[in-house]
């Protein structure tokens, strides 16, 4: 399965080939400091392959 996806502004776009075998949506101290909100939504995937389509050089990792 192929989904797709990018930021609020559309500067970062991206596909992800594969299916998730799990979703988690936590409010734990950690997901809650990532996000600066009050959980975080996580995906996860043993076997999906991401594509960067534009953007790439805008991610930053903290």
């Amino acid at each position: 399965m192929q989904h797709t996806g990018s930021c609020l502004c559309g500067e970062v776009t991206f596909e992800v080939d594969g299916d998730f075998e799990n979703f988690f949506l936590c409010h734990c101290e950690r997901c809650r400091k990532d996000t600066g909100s009050a959980h975080a939504a996580n995906l996860f995937s043993s076997t999906a392959q991401l594509r960067w389509l534009s953007g790439k050089e805008n991610v930053k990792t903290f």
